[in-house]
């Protein structure tokens, strides 16, 4: 038989052929995520709201072999001494052997980092509590000094973002870095880094009659935390950074700022929560990190998402 068309070529029935929707997704109507292969649905999902990592069990059929899974580790928290908000947690994704068992990431306390959260082989990082992110996590702002810390390089290996100095915005990076917090001037203190992972949004510490602004945390799939305003006549706190919904691609937001607190970052699953008149806002479920202010303030828990 002969040939229709002809290598090199291109035929009417083809280059005139159009789809009958531009909507991707399953033909339940149920959505398909950008990070998941064609075909697969959404099976289980296991989160973490408490403050401790969890170890779960998961129940595969025996006759799936392989996963694909979407994991998000924890945010940091959001109470590091130069007032930078917490950085968003990691998120890593791929094939891995089937197995009986996980672990969910917490989101970190205060200045403490957020957990990793890990299935099989594919495991995601936390994001950093005055302190460096982990495996992809974002990195908070200030630290115990007036630098932005660093973010990491993720599961994948796309590199992570460097620290910056005091005034500077967090640099991009698939964790971003935290944001240089002001303490020499009045100001707006800058912007945590944007990448997968945002970073925290730096702080607004000068003393005197005037206005300080915290910066506001980076945007990702998951958002850094804002940054705190303290010591001015006026003192106003960075939103929280903005994520997107892994599963919808519908835009997650930051939480606002209430008193010179900053608000917590976005996460995957979850807008960050504004700031209280005393405290920093929580991070969002799937990695936000929390926003500067207070001991206690809380970075978004770890999500997990199993297809097969």
């Amino acid at each position: 038989m002969k040939e229709i068309f002809i290598r090199g070529e291109s035929g009417s029935q083809v280059s005139s052929w159009s789809p009958s929707t531009n909507t991707l997704g399953y033909s339940d109507g149920s959505p398909a995520s950008f990070l998941v292969p064609s075909g697969l649905k959404l099976q289980q999902t296991f989160s973490n709201t408490t403050t401790t990592s969890i170890e779960r069990v998961v129940s595969i059929p025996s006759t799936v072999t392989f996963v694909y899974a979407i994991a998000v580790g924890a945010g940091g928290g959001g109470g590091n001494t130069a007032n930078g908000g917490g950085g968003a947690g990691g998120i890593a994704w791929g094939w891995t052997l089937a197995t009986s068992s996980c672990v969910v990431g917490a989101g970190g306390i205060g200045s403490v980092a957020g957990s990793y959260t890990r299935y099989g082989n594919i495991i995601a990082g936390g994001g950093g509590g005055g302190s460096v992110g982990f495996l992809g996590g974002g990195g908070s702002a200030g630290a115990t000094s007036t630098a932005g810390q660093a973010g990491s390089t993720n599961y994948w290996g796309i590199p992570g973002a460097a620290a910056t100095t005091a005034g500077l915005v967090g640099n991009n990076g698939a964790g971003a870095g935290g944001a240089g917090s002001l303490i020499s001037s009045f100001g707006t203190a800058p912007k945590g880094g944007d990448g997968i992972s945002g970073g925290g949004g730096g702080g607004s510490s000068f003393t005197g009659s005037g206005t300080n602004t915290g910066g506001a945390g980076g945007n990702g799939l998951a958002g850094g935390g804002g940054g705190r305003a303290v010591n001015a006549t006026s003192n106003t706190g960075g939103v929280g950074g903005n994520g997107i919904n892994i599963l919808t691609g519908v835009v997650t937001t930051g939480g606002a700022q209430n008193n010179g607190f900053g608000g917590g970052g976005a996460g995957v699953a979850g807008n960050g929560n504004a700031a209280t008149s005393s405290l920093g806002g929580t991070g969002g479920l799937g990695g936000g990190g929390a926003g500067q202010g207070g001991l206690t303030a809380t970075g978004g828990g770890g999500i997990l998402y199993l297809f097969y």
